[in-house]
């Protein structure tokens, strides 16, 4: 019998334009996130430090919801370009998982 597990993060990349609010809704599928808390930034692609920090919530944690938004002030100090980003959720008990990463492209 041959199978795989992996825990790599699924990818999502996202795209807006400076000076602008962003906000998405990203739907885990009815997984449970009751008890979990998210956290979630805009990286460098040469570093990997954190550049932004999006505002994040669970908005419905027994459907797997999570709300991940930037203010238009946010969108506006970053120069445009390509950048990371990655979604952490810790799990009770303080399981911390990259969840979801990808590219950024912010357009002028």
């Amino acid at each position: 019998m041959s199978s795989t597990y992996t825990q790599l993060p699924g990818t999502m990349n996202l795209a807006f334009k400076k000076n602008g609010d962003f906000a998405t809704l990203i739907d885990f599928d009815g997984t449970s996130l009751v008890g979990f808390s998210v956290t979630a930034s805009v990286t460098s692609l040469v570093t990997g430090a954190a550049v932004v920090p999006f505002t994040t919530s669970i908005t419905d944690a027994s459907a797997g919801q999570v709300n991940i938004a930037l203010t238009d002030t946010q969108t506006a100090a970053l120069p445009a370009g390509t950048y990371g980003w990655q979604l952490d959720w810790t799990a009770p008990g303080s399981v911390q998982r990259t969840a979801l990463s990808g590219t950024v492209e912010v357009y002028a």
